[in-house]
């Protein structure tokens, strides 16, 4: 059986703007920087980090809950990027995880 990517993401960057730097020199919080992977389908996956890593940011950026900085997102063979999302939010979602319920204490 072939395995077809579901879910491409090529150099995904998201970065938001922060006060300061004037009008020429602009300063930025890199919140994802060049992260690239894929899905096949059928797969699931995990993205896992400490705290304040960009798990969130990254989701929320492939939801276009935030449009990316640069790079590509491909959903199914159909760069989604720059799409009105509309005919994917049924399709795409993020899941999080209760930490008390899945962390073993010992």
């Amino acid at each position: 059986m072939e395995n077809k990517k579901l879910l491409e993401v090529e150099h995904l960057k998201q970065y938001f703007p922060v006060q300061g730097g004037g009008y020429l020199n602009k300063k930025f919080v890199k919140a994802v920087d060049d992260v690239s992977f894929y899905v096949n389908k059928g797969e699931t996956l995990g993205l896992v980090g400490e705290s304040g890593c960009g798990k969130t940011t990254t989701g929320r950026t492939l939801l276009r809950l935030h449009e990316p900085t640069g790079g590509k997102i491909i959903y199914d063979g159909t760069d989604i990027t720059h799409v009105n999302m509309l005919p994917y939010r049924r399709k795409m979602q993020i899941v999080f995880q209760d930490p008390y319920a899945s962390l073993d204490p010992v």
